[in-house]
C-alpha cells in the first residue's frame, strides 16, 4: 500500500518514492525506491521538453583497468588511471560526436583510455568519489546530465595495441596523448523499436517480425 508514497531517511529527509516490495521466505520489510535524483531528472526533463526524453548514455562498452599489466600494454603512465574503450555503438553519442570532429577522433581501435568525464578522474576500476570514503561508478554522472547536454571526455589515444606497446618506451611508432572531446550525450537508439502503445495501435501487433 505504499507504492507511490515517499520513504525517509531517519533524519526526515526524502530518500525517494516507494515502488516496489521484495516478497520472500528469507526477507522481511525490504523495499525498493526511485531515489530522489531520479525523480528530479524526470520532473526537470519534463519541464524542459514537455515530456520524458529518457536518460543519456556515453555507447561506449569499457572494461576495467585494475591489472598493471594491462596498463602497461596500453602505454599509460604511473599515474593515469581509467577505464579501457572496447567497443562503440555505431548510433551511440560517443561515437557520433567523435566523427563529427576535424580530423575525427578513431576512439574504435579498442585501445582508446577513458581518462576524465566532466573533468573527474576515473579509477582502474570504472569508479568515481561520491559521497565521503564511498565511490559509485562513472556512469552515475552520465545518468545525471540531460539528453542534448554536452560532456567533456579526456581519452588517452594514439596507436594499435602493438604500437601502444612498443611506445610505452618511447619507441612506439605513434605516441600515446591524451585529448579532450565534446559529446553530445543522447539516448541509445533502438534499431527494432519496443513492442508498446506508444509506437503501434494496441489493437494490432508489431510491424516488423524477428526470425
Amino acid at each position: 500500500g505504499n507504492s507511490g508514497g515517499p520513504s525517509f531517511y531517519g533524519d526526515g529527509t526524502c530518500a525517494g518514492v516507494a515502488f516496489q516490495s521484495l516478497k520472500s521466505d528469507d526477507a522481511e520489510n525490504i523495499g525498493y525506491i526511485i531515489p530522489t535524483p531520479i525523480v528530479n531528472h524526470f520532473i526537470q526533463d519534463y519541464e524542459a521538453n514537455g515530456r520524458f526524453t529518457g536518460f543519456p548514455t556515453l555507447g561506449i562498452e569499457w572494461q576495467k583497468m585494475e591489472s598493471p599489466a594491462l596498463r602497461e600494454a596500453m602505454g599509460m603512465k604511473h599515474a593515469q588511471k581509467g577505464v579501457l574503450v572496447r567497443r562503440l555503438e555505431p548510433t551511440g553519442s560517443t561515437a557520433r560526436s567523435a566523427g563529427k570532429l576535424t580530423p575525427p577522433v578513431d576512439i574504435s581501435s579498442g585501445t582508446a583510455v577513458l581518462l576524465e568525464f566532466d573533468g573527474i578522474k576515473i579509477a582502474n576500476d570504472g569508479t568515481v568519489p561520491f559521497r565521503s570514503g564511498e565511490r559509485i561508478a562513472f556512469s552515475y554522472l552520465v545518468s545525471k546530465k540531460m539528453v542534448g547536454e554536452t560532456a567533456k571526455l579526456k581519452l588517452l589515444l594514439g596507436g594499435d595495441e602493438q604500437e601502444a606497446s612498443a611506445g610505452k618506451g618511447g619507441g612506439g611508432s605513434k605516441k600515446r596523448a591524451e585529448r579532450t572531446i565534446d559529446v553530445t550525450l543522447r539516448c541509445a537508439r533502438r534499431v527494432v523499436p519496443p513492442h508498446s502503445s506508444r509506437y503501434m495501435s494496441v489493437s494490432r501487433g508489431p510491424s516488423y517480425l524477428i526470425v
